[in-house]
């Protein structure tokens, strides 16, 4: 039975509309591919998504910005905000009241989003703890020397927030009971070497713009950059000046990378096409392909060739395989 709802027809409401404004800011590809699901497993995304952005954004976009003194005088504040955001979290897995009404990290909206989301789930609240272990290695600016540091970083920063979706695919809603999910393992066993994947191809992707920040920004392990013989400096230089060809190497070890992980990755998330309906398998089956032809491309012509022609590939992939989300 198919039970997928378009977007534009969906009626979120309270809370959930506070929560669609953070997790639509971006418009990222997991976006719009929740979008496709049920009201219910709509709701159940955008409280999740908004409750991860909620401090990844503290995090990134707050704490790594700042100056190196600024950011010594603020860790341990930083630290202590992941604290209480972690127990909110799990106060409303334990469908409890916000424990921190008043100062914590999750504003009352997204809690309550929360809470009717997750509080009334079999999923754990294990997705956010992974993700707050990870932010931990942020604020801490843990080196990422070699490429199992940099999986371990993976396993909270994008594998653990990939399981929720594949959760909410394979999940169904009743309003007496909540959210149930017939997977009998868990999602992380489907989600996380995808996830890895997509992480891959999404760095490659957006280096030129993450090259513009500080270099505490650029998740790529010092490993790999030895091995392609090339300093951050140096890529900032090359995509300054568009010397693409400098980076083709770098792109080269990256992608072989990310392929060994599509391969167990792609065997696992087939095994979920035995729990999932048509619109579900299809919408799985989108996200991935927005990733394997932005891939393709990086493989086909060179990394070089895909930044040099970077903006109309990343239109047309995205948009082939989905749509922006129609708004009112």
């Amino acid at each position: 039975m198919s039970h997928s709802l378009p977007p534009e027809h969906a009626v979120l409401g309270p809370p959930f509309d506070a929560c669609n404004e953070l997790a639509a800011a971006k418009n990222a590809n997991l976006y719009r591919a929740a979008m496709r699901l049920s009201p219910e497993r709509q709701r159940f995304f955008l409280a999740a998504y908004a409750s991860m952005r909620v401090i990844d954004d503290i995090v990134d976009d707050g704490f790594l910005e700042l100056p190196d003194a600024e950011r010594d005088a603020q860790r341990e504040f930083v630290l202590q905000t992941i604290h209480q955001w972690q127990a909110q979290v799990i106060a409303a897995k334990a469908d409890l009241d916000n424990p921190l009404p008043e100062n914590g990290p999750l504003s009352a909206e997204v809690y309550q989003a929360l809470r009717l989301t997750l509080g009334r789930s079999d999923l754990p609240a294990d997705p956010w703890i992974e993700l707050a272990d990870a932010l931990h290695r942020d604020i801490a600016e843990e080196p990422m020397d070699e490429w199992d540091d940099f999986i371990a970083y993976c396993e909270g920063a994008t594998a653990a927030p990939a399981s929720i979706f594949v959760y909410l695919l394979s999940a169904r809603y009743d309003a007496e009971i909540g959210y149930t999910s017939p997977l009998t393992n868990p999602p992380l066993y489907h989600a996380r070497d995808m996830a890895i994947f997509c992480y891959i191809i999404h760095i490659l992707r957006d280096l030129p713009e993450d090259i513009k920040g500080p270099d505490r920004l650029v998740t790529i392990p010092s490993e790999v950059l030895i091995a392609a013989d090339i300093t951050l400096g140096e890529i900032r230089n090359a995509i300054g000046q568009g010397k693409y060809g400098d980076l083709d190497y770098l792109g080269k070890i990256l992608l072989e990378h990310a392929w060994e992980h599509f391969e167990t990755g792609q065997a696992r998330s087939g095994e979920l096409l035995s729990v999932l309906d048509t619109d579900e398998a299809d919408t799985l089956s989108r996200l991935f392909t927005v990733y394997i032809e932005l891939g393709g491309a990086m493989m086909e012509n060179g990394y070089a060739g895909f930044l040099t022609e970077r903006d109309e590939i990343m239109q047309s992939t995205a948009q082939n395989s989905l749509p922006d989300v129609k708004k009112d």
